[in-house]
């Protein structure tokens, strides 16, 4: 197995060996620069991150086993059912049945599976010897998108990501399959939130939330108009991560390094940039953020009825969750030059 001599938080696999397996509740320290602000490795960083993903010679059960069977890292869920040991059958937040996009069938990695009409994915189904990603059906050039993502399976490895990316990003989504590594941000070409909480893009990441797990919902509010890109997690809003994306064309997309991993859009939306969204807008930004803005105007009962089902998530209070610590923005790993 080879590292990069830079020392960077990229994991190499060669064709036939094998990784070792990490205990998914282990953390992983690869993304936090030392303290002289280098990007080198410990021992532990390059043990942890080189075993994030399942062993090829574990039959699949085994694999499955052990990657499911230590309690996942902490993060916050967006219902209880984990606690009651129902998350494998958990629906909460599933309560759309329209969906403006899916998960493209032809645009997606080999180490991907789509399910429950190409809304579910299922990375690495047997085991995990890099990166796979999979994006969108829809281009997204205009207007206004917001959908969501809800984290299917034990959420753990060297990353699991949410975000967004170009057509040539979408042309090269086997690159990583034989590297593990937070695929979304390497380069100018996407931008991706991990489950650590790292937000990703042009080689460089930056604190933006707590982490996510098993049961966490990720909202994604893609704003063509304005061109800017907000997350929200467990439908509370995180804020505003990127801007500058106008006259892009850009597609979702998720990514994981995870053995049996999943995700799945419970959410699919995308509308025009319409007069009454852009007062929505105006209204949420000048009502309190600690209250719900259909709780403080009296709308008629139609157009109430109306925002509620296509504007909620606009609507609801949006009080950041507890402040994160900011740390200094680190150099991301770039590729190497031989990288598959």
């Amino acid at each position: 197995m080879s590292n990069n001599d830079s020392g960077d938080d990229e994991v190499k696999i060669e064709e036939g060996e094998v990784p070792q397996l990490i205990h998914p509740d282990e953390e992983s320290t690869h993304l936090d620069s030392p303290k002289d602000g280098s990007e080198k490795e410990t021992d532990k960083d390059k043990s942890s991150t080189e075993s994030a993903d399942e062993a090829s010679h574990l039959s699949s059960r085994e694999v499955y086993r052990v990657s499911c069977s230590y309690p996942p890292p902490k993060g916050e869920s967006f219902c209880e059912c984990h606690k009651s040991g129902n998350e494998d059958d958990c629906t909460c937040g599933e309560e759309e049945s329209v969906f403006d996009w899916k998960w493209d069938t032809g645009s997606k990695s080999s180490a991907s599976l789509l399910m429950d009409d190409d809304r579910e994915v299922k990375f690495h189904v047997d085991y995990s010897c890099g990166t796979a990603a999979v994006c969108g059906t829809l281009p997204m050039e205009n207007d206004q998108h917001y959908w969501e993502i809800k984290m299917t399976t034990p959420v753990y490895g060297t990353d699991m990501m949410v975000g967004i990316g170009t057509l040539k990003f979408a042309g090269e989504l086997d690159k990583f399959k034989h590297t593990f590594c937070s695929m979304l941000g390497r380069d100018q070409e996407s931008w991706g939130l991990s489950y650590t909480g790292q937000i990703y893009h042009s080689g460089s990441s930056k604190r933006f939330s707590s982490q996510f797990s098993q049961g966490s919902i990720i909202g994604v509010h893609l704003d063509m108009w304005k061109g800017s890109l907000t997350f929200y997690k467990n439908r509370k809003y995180l804020g505003t991560s990127y801007s500058g994306l106008q006259g892009k064309i850009l597609l979702p997309v998720i990514s994981s390094t995870a053995a049996r991993s999943g995700m799945k859009v419970i959410r699919a939306q995308s509308f025009n940039t319409s007069l009454q969204f852009m007062c929505c807008q105006v209204l949420r930004k000048n009502i309190p953020e600690k209250y719900h803005v259909s709780e403080v105007l009296n709308f008629p009962p139609g157009l109430d009825e109306f925002l509620l089902n296509n504007l909620d998530w606009l609507l609801r209070p949006c009080v950041r969750e507890n402040k994160v610590s900011r740390k200094k923005k680190t150099k991301v790993a770039r590729h190497s030059e031989d990288s598959p």
